[in-house]
């Protein structure tokens, strides 16, 4: 895929009923909202037939020919659709390393609402407003007699600083690595609207870890507070203690031939954190490899208490269960000894 300045994708939104979609671009600390409307392909059959097989690739149920060279099915779209705007984002000023940004402006950037048309066979933008499809933010939490939200700390957006460097072509459309008063490093799980149960299963976790003797001896993150936005009183993010692990997770190593002789260690570790949650009341949920991260010193970590399930790795009838933890945790034994 060909590299344009300054941009990052943020994320894709498409319609169940037709073929229109939306993409989100974010260029250095601005967010272009794309319209990609399958009527507005329709003065050029060739457009029109390239958008539709692009669209495809993104189907989760889409196979690709044996043949076929992998590319990011949403990057290969973003690559087609942005051809016409790069002299655009070439017009916009890249960030400033000397100014501090914060999850408010990555949260509120100024907007650019676009359509793309075809004009014969040439991709358009066509610019709309500057206010673009509100889209609702984070989560409202129910009161809850399992969680005591006043012993939480609460941060506003603009509390929470996000890094950048030289190489930073745009501000994250999701920030994971952040700072908290631009001191104490933490990792930011961003927290939607259709996430109400989960998020709260996952306080209640925390909560209980923290409460207990053996917080210390689980591998796992610890609650450091939420990002709420004081207007409405969302939540849209948790903040945890970082685990540093350049993206490593068990599925991604556990098959490595070159940790063959950490295999063992690393059940152990994810057998002894299971226990101790299952100690204090607290259940892993959603058990499997993507949910262990490997952190630098090649120790093991549970991460996600949100719930939920993955076909394979916890049966259904057993989800959100002890007993679907150790289920889980016998398939990671076996994923490991393969």
């Amino acid at each position: 895929m060909e590299t344009y300045c300054r941009y990052t994708l943020g994320p894709f939104w498409s319609s169940e009923f037709n073929k229109d979609s939306q993409l989100n671009i974010f260029v250095s600390d601005k967010h272009f909202q794309i319209e990609l409307e399958a009527c507005n392909f329709e003065n050029s059959p060739a457009l029109l037939a390239d958008y539709f097989r692009l669209l495809q690739r993104l189907e989760p149920d889409y196979l690709p020919e044996l043949d076929e060279e992998f590319e990011d099915p949403l990057e290969e779209l973003a690559d087609w659709a942005l051809q016409s705007f790069k002299p655009l984002f070439q017009q916009i000023p890249p960030l400033n390393t000397c100014q501090t940004y914060t999850l408010r402006n990555c949260l509120f950037p100024e907007v650019f609402h676009y359509s793309l048309v075809a004009n014969e066979d040439n991709l358009v933008p066509v610019f709309l407003d500057n206010i673009g499809r509100e889209r609702l933010m984070g989560a409202l939490l129910p009161e809850s007699e399992q969680v005591d939200y006043s012993a939480i700390p609460v941060y506003r957006p603009d509390e929470i600083e996000v890094p950048i460097s030289l190489e930073c072509g745009a501000l994250p459309a999701v920030p994971r690595k952040v700072y908290i008063n631009g001191q104490q490093l933490a990792f930011l799980k961003s927290v939607g609207a259709g996430d109400v149960n989960s998020t709260c299963r996952e306080l209640k976790a925390y909560a209980k870890i923290h409460s207990t003797s053996l917080s210390v001896a689980i591998n796992t993150c610890r609650l450091l507070g939420i990002v709420q936005i004081p207007s409405s009183g969302r939540i849209v993010g948790l903040l945890l203690s970082y685990i540093a692990c350049d993206n490593r997770t068990l599925l991604c190593t556990g098959k490595d031939p070159q940790y063959a002789s950490l295999r063992q260690k690393w059940l152990d570790q994810v057998t002894r954190s299971i226990e101790r949650l299952h100690s204090c009341g607290v259940v892993w949920g959603d058990a499997k490899p993507d949910n262990v991260l490997i952190d630098i010193q090649d120790d093991a970590y549970l991460i996600d208490f949100g719930g939920g399930y993955t076909r394979g790795w916890v049966d259904a009838e057993l989800a959100n269960t002890a007993e679907g933890d150790l289920q889980g945790l016998q398939r990671l034994s076996e994923f490991l000894s393969d």
